[in-house]
């Protein structure tokens, strides 16, 4: 739209909006915690509403054991939040929180406590807890000067005194607030009322540069200066000067404009100060809003307006139209000027200089007023840079832009690139969520391929010789990593060469070549942290660690790769924790296998006992066969039976007592085996060996095997008794039979009893070993376990 006067209201079709930092309304609606009677009216910045009651926000560890958070403030900062706190003896403060990636002027911190004057609000502590700044303030019940806007109680010579009574403390200090408005005058008192200035966030010391950013300064009360990155305490006068002209007329300045209107305004031309109605009030916004800041009104000449003089104002000069370079809807004829605005609207200029090539208009236009100014080195820019056609936009730009004012602050794409900056780029571009990550991908990209820090001039060219060794230094190691057996193949993608599209490892680098000793101590950090998350043994990762020691770009490196390290401990804690959970089911199943196994001891005893019974019916029979052919009444010599002469014998009396006895043997030997096998002892009963032998034969003597081995135990049919002593008894009459043709058949009887039981109790033995190896193994660790 075309911008008139900023007083006047804005298009129709052109809806308000607000400026980057003046929200243009208060926040009047005060957080009541408990029984905390409502603030007063002005309760704006340091009061929080009934949004506030939840707050997301928690104070450092240090800060919350000397603190409760009682409420967040509503209206944050771009580089900090606000918490309104109570202590342990129920006194309110201000906590603010520098967000991270920003931090305080330490330089402020330290001269703010000698100031002394009591409108500049005191910071009770200052300090650093879980890498943040932050900030302990007297709370202000009363809010802020922009809750007294049109109070009758308020007055503008008032207002005036105390607030130059701060300003002066603080220039004279060194101190430059650069964000003074009406939401960071708090109102300690309203009875009379008493101001206080206050948030010193973006306060910096006279000898340092800007940084040209979006939260540098509030652009409805910042000075024409501020937008090429001056500082002055100057500037601090012209805020004063649109607060009292604020105060004066009852309008908020630049009421609805975009913030590009407002650069331009700023830029091009005086603000108005003919609404203000009290002729001697109007002076001194004219003499506070003077544009030169050289001949702008200070402290001398408002401590002179306060007694009732008249200092002069300066006049304001006239340019002349149609002269100099067309950008941004003016004509630029001054170098300095025109490269600050360059500067400003970075993205804007390279396209309209430099976007359409030689062909457009606004790069011959440039031409031509170049070769207007009285420089030789234009012709090398022109012809060399300028002229390239393998150079980007905005590389071309930054040439440009060295060249009209060498001694602006360096700056790419917009942005301050100064020797204390670079290192700051590598905490950007390792953020995402930060607003600058892209910018500073860009930069640090645009830096190395094009080789622009000796562009930049100052100081940068060592720099740069020392990041390009650094990076042949991380491509060589990384390199070398890459190709060891140790290391896992998706490594390489946490290990690239710097340069080949990997911004993070690129500008860590620079920070390295910039800062040496804080980048080196924030890398240590950074590789120590990333060992602490590995939290199992992993052989290559400590070998990388192990064999780091302060050497920087191992220890990057250990940084790196700790990612990867930290998938492959993890995976080895899941594969433990299913080990473990699966060993402790195994051993749970064989507890419970083996409680049954134990618990079926009894009927084991009881199957041992009636399987033994046909081996005593067995060892009877053969002593009353043998009793009956050779035993005799105690009387000696030979006698006839049926044919055959037979010697005398030993009664049957003692040969049924040598029975029992090889029974008892035997059948000890069984009962001792159940007791050990419990129910494992029924398929491994002494019987199984027959049911196998059976289960060549036919179906039914494989069935009759079955029911004698474990089946009988699975199933619960009856055994193969029956069988087995029928197949039994004929081959025992047969072997009484042979026995009774022999000589010797009373001897081969006794050998039998003594060694039927003394086979049978190897035997036995043969298999309580057989089984105790298989119950091994078959436990919940043994080779048989699941």
């Amino acid at each position: 739209m075309q911008v008139g006067d900023f007083d006047e209201e804005p298009e129709e079709d052109a809806p308000p909006r607000a400026t980057r930092r003046d929200p243009g309304v208060t926040h009047r609606d005060p957080y009541v915690p408990g029984p905390r009677p409502a603030a007063g009216p002005g309760a704006t910045r340091r009061d929080g509403g009934d949004a506030a009651a939840q707050p997301l926000l928690r104070l450092p560890g240090v800060l919350a054991e000397r603190f409760a958070v009682v409420a967040e403030l509503p209206v944050q900062g771009a580089e900090s939040d606000l918490l309104l706190v109570r202590d342990v003896a129920g006194g309110e403060f201000v906590v603010k929180l520098f967000r991270r990636g920003y931090h305080a002027d330490r330089d402020v911190w330290a001269k703010l406590p000698a100031l002394g004057s009591p409108h500049v609000l005191r910071i009770l502590e200052t300090g650093e807890a879980e890498g943040r700044d932050y900030e302990i303030s007297e709370y202000a019940a009363g809010g802020n000067l922009r809750g007294l806007m049109g109070s009758p109680r308020l007055d503008v010579e008032q207002v005036v005194a105390q607030l130059s009574d701060g300003l002066a403390a603080l220039h004279r200090a060194g101190i430059v607030h650069r964000d003074l408005k009406p939401e960071n005058v708090l109102v300690l008192g309203e009875e009379p009322v008493r101001l206080a200035i206050a948030d010193f966030g973006l306060s910096k010391v006279l000898d340092e540069s800007v940084i040209f950013a979006s939260s540098s300064r509030t652009l409805a009360y910042a000075a024409p200066e501020s937008l090429s990155g001056q500082i002055s305490p100057a500037r601090d006068w012209w805020s004063l000067g649109m607060i009292v002209r604020e105060l004066a007329t009852g309008r908020a300045p630049f009421p609805g404009l975009s913030e590009t209107a407002v650069v331009d305004h700023l830029a091009t031309r005086a603000v108005p100060v003919d609404g203000v109605a009290d002729p001697r009030v109007r002076v001194l916004c004219q003499g506070l809003l003077t544009r030169d800041p050289r001949r702008r009104w200070a402290g001398e000449q408002v401590a002179e307006w306060l007694g009732g003089g008249a200092p002069a104002v300066a006049k304001e000069p006239v340019r002349a139209q149609g002269a100099g370079v067309p950008f941004a809807g003016r004509r630029f004829d001054d170098r300095g000027e025109l490269a600050r605005a360059l500067v400003e609207r970075w993205d804007e200029a390279a396209l309209y200089f430099f976007g359409r090539g030689e062909s457009g208009e606004a790069w011959r236009a440039l031409r031509e007023w170049l070769a207007r100014i009285p420089d030789d080195t234009r012709i090398r820019l022109m012809d060399g840079p300028l002229a390239a056609s393998d150079l980007p936009a905005d590389v071309k730009l930054l040439h440009l832009v060295r060249w009209l004012d060498p001694g602006l602050p360096p700056h790419f794409l917009g942005r301050r690139v100064a020797a204390d900056d670079l290192a700051g780029l590598a905490v950007l571009a390792d953020d995402p969520a930060h607003p600058d990550h892209q910018v500073a991908r860009r930069l640090g990209k645009g830096l190395w391929e094009w080789r622009l820090l000796p562009v930049l001039g100052g100081d940068m060219a060592p720099i740069d010789d020392q990041w390009r060794a650094h990076v042949a230094a991380w491509n060589d190691l990384a390199g070398w990593l890459r190709e060891q057996e140790a290391t896992p193949p998706r490594l390489a993608a946490r290990l690239p060469d710097a340069g080949s599209g990997e911004a993070q490892v690129l500008l860590t680098l620079l920070a390295l070549a910039a800062r040496p000793v804080e980048a080196r101590q924030r890398i240590a950090e950074a590789a120590a942290r990333a060992r602490a998350r590995v939290s199992e043994p992993v052989p290559w990762f400590e070998w990388i660690a192990d064999g780091a020691g302060d050497d920087p770009l191992r220890l990057l490196a250990v940084a790196r790769a700790a990612p990867v390290a930290v998938l492959e401990a993890e995976a080895q804690t899941r594969d433990r924790r299913a080990t473990e959970e699966r060993s402790q089911e195994l051993d749970r199943r064989w507890a419970e296998r083996e409680r049954q196994r134990l618990a079926g001891r009894g009927k084991a005893v009881q199957r041992a006992v009636a399987w033994s019974l046909p081996l005593l019916a067995l060892w009877l029979l053969g002593s009353w066969v043998v009793g009956a052919l050779f035993g005799g009444d105690g009387g000696k010599g030979t006698s006839s039976v049926g044919g055959f002469q037979r010697t005398s014998g030993v009664p049957l009396g003692v040969l049924v007592a040598f029975s029992f006895l090889a029974w008892g043997v035997q059948c000890g030997c069984e009962v001792a085996l159940a007791r050990a096998q419990g129910n494992d002892y029924l398929p491994y009963g002494p019987w199984s060996w027959l049911s196998r032998f059976l289960g060549v034969s036919g179906r039914g003597l494989a069935k009759a095997s079955q029911t004698m081995s474990g089946a009988a135990q699975r199933t619960g049919r009856r055994g193969c008794g029956l069988l087995l002593l029928a197949g039994t008894v004929p081959l025992l009459l047969v072997l009484l039979l042979m026995a009774a043709l022999t000589s010797v058949a009373s001897l081969l009887w006794w050998l039998v009893l003594v060694a039927g039981p003394v086979a049978h109790a190897v035997a036995a033995g043969v298999r309580l070993h057989r089984w105790r190896q298989g119950h091994a193994k078959a436990g919940p660790h043994g080779e048989g376990a699941a």
